[in-house]
């Protein structure tokens, strides 16, 4: 399995004390992505792809990796640089070109939970920086609505302040959020950069 430790890795320091090292994926990491899916819950991957997906072919992998104004960014812990713990993904929204949306899919199975840690908020900053040197004025999430931690994330970088509760999808529904809720029940907010 290739080592994720290379040259240009950003070092991420979590609430924990823990050091983590970032790096942009190439095609070549689809082994380190294979073993980051068996690394996350069935739940972490569904609220990744709104879809009960166990991960990636290779062919998908290589699209994802490969597109003009897109990025995909591995996580691994300083200690261990072949273990994979998150990837982010931005890629431009279709359509909307000065739009990146941005993805994120962080372990959250013993030994390797990297969930609750400040991970997500450090490559969310890590991706808003990214965003704006691919030129993008905003970012663009799209979750679930019970999924609070994305939420979090979301004020963090400067989106609107949500109910972190399962209950915004009803509030969406009596119309307090109708601009925010598509048509298969999740919430997509655009955040300036």
């Amino acid at each position: 399995m290739p080592s994720l430790l290379t040259d240009g890795a950003t070092t991420m320091f979590l609430d924990d004390g823990t050091v983590a090292c970032t790096r942009q994926a190439s095609g070549d990491d689809f082994p380190l992505i294979e073993d980051l899916h068996a690394r996350c819950s069935s739940s972490s991957r569904t609220q990744r792809y709104r879809t009960a997906r166990t991960g990636l072919t290779p062919s998908q992998w290589d699209r994802l990796v490969r597109r003009p104004r897109g990025r995909v960014l591995l996580t691994t812990p300083q200690d261990n640089p072949s273990c994979a713990v998150a990837m982010t993904s931005l890629a431009e929204v279709p359509g909307e070109p000065n739009v990146c949306d941005v993805a994120m899919l962080i372990a959250d199975l013993a030994p390797h939970n990297y969930q609750g840690r400040g991970l997500g908020t450090r490559m969310a900053d890590h991706a808003a920086e990214l965003a704006r040197s691919l030129n993008f004025r905003a970012l663009s999430v799209t979750s679930s609505p019970a999924n609070w931690r994305v939420w979090l994330i979301v004020e963090h970088l400067g989106g609107p302040t949500l109910p972190h509760t399962a209950h915004l999808r009803d509030m969406a529904l009596l119309g307090a959020l109708p601009s925010v809720l598509d048509a298969g029940g999740a919430v997509d907010l655009r955040i300036p950069l």
